[in-house]
């Protein structure tokens, strides 16, 4: 009986290493996307952004079924009114329905956000990947040319294109991706000069995969964390650019409605009809708030330093 429970005890360990349950690997994007779901409140964030963004697109629908209003018809009978029905948010000096207005204007502002940030990531990302992967005097000379477009005061630039262009939302949207590229092409050209020192890709390149393959198929997929957390993290910043130009008059102009030229018009009437100021205001904070929160989601999430 000794001898049997001693040979019971010998094989207990055994046995449970044996019956021990082993977590399967998880690949890159999976545990990316398990830190960021169990991030409560970055997900909020990310499902109103999505939220106002839908709003926005179904802008048409909303002032058909909802409002029964169009951003650009004026009431001089009903100016001022005050938020209730049939103006839930009340009506601007021409008695414009400033819900309609403040739906309209996000399709307006959100767009020229995202297209911003897309422009903004296909130019800084072609850029920084050449840049990063051939380098020599390529290098110096892309890098050379993004020195200069960061050397030159935003603002005077911004000020420059708004007079040669008439701002309308998709040349507004150039006009700061104009900007915006080169930082993105610093950060893809760092982490591209990190990558191609790795195993894998010298083991590629061993067997003739040509250099679009290289970049395309393997440097790209490690570069996508990074122009993920920089497009989450420009969204917000895009929108406060956006409302800065709109108060200087150099932005989208009336009677297209804007989140920051309504906040910009309705400074006139702030101790008149302090709800013309409150309404896009609170918007543009809200949403720039959820923009970083998400970004700093996606960054907690995506960073494997951070793990």
């Amino acid at each position: 009986m000794i001898g049997q429970s001693r040979v019971a005890e010998l094989e207990l360990p055994g046995a449970a290493i044996e019956g021990a349950s082993t977590r399967p690997a998880q690949s890159y994007w999976n545990e990316s996307w398990e830190r960021l779901r169990a991030n409560r409140i970055g997900m909020a964030a990310g499902v109103l952004i999505v939220i106002m963004a839908l709003i926005a697109i179904a802008a048409p629908l909303f002032s058909a079924v909802v409002t029964h209003f169009q951003p650009q018809t004026i009431d001089l009978g009903a100016t001022f009114a005050k938020p209730g029905a049939p103006h839930f948010l009340g009506t601007d000096e021409l008695g414009r329905d400033s819900m309609t207005r403040l739906i309209w204007g996000g399709r307006v502002t959100l767009g020229v956000a995202f297209l911003t940030v897309a422009v903004s990531l296909t130019v800084g990302t072609g850029v920084g990947m050449l840049a990063g992967y051939y380098g020599g005097w390529l290098d110096d000379v892309l890098m050379r040319l993004v020195d200069t477009v960061l050397a030159i005061p935003a603002i005077f630039l911004f000020i420059l294109m708004s007079i040669l262009f008439r701002p309308t939302p998709i040349s507004l949207a150039l006009i700061i991706a104009s900007v915006g590229w080169g930082n993105v092409a610093r950060l893809v050209r760092g982490e591209v000069l990190s990558v191609k020192q790795r195993d894998f890709i010298l083991a590629t390149r061993s067997i003739g995969a040509r250099d679009l393959r290289l970049m395309f198929r393997h440097l790209l997929p490690n570069v996508l964390p990074v122009l993920i957390v920089a497009a989450s993290l420009g969204v917000g910043q895009i929108i406060l650019i956006e409302a800065a130009l709109d108060f200087l008059g150099l932005g989208i102009q009336p009677p297209t409605a804007s989140w920051g030229n309504m906040l910009t018009n309705a400074e006139s009437y702030f101790f008149h009809s302090f709800w013309l100021v409150i309404f896009p205001g609170v918007t543009i904070f809200v949403t720039v708030l959820a923009s970083n929160i998400f970004g700093n989601a996606i960054r907690d999430a995506f960073d494997p330093r951070l793990k």
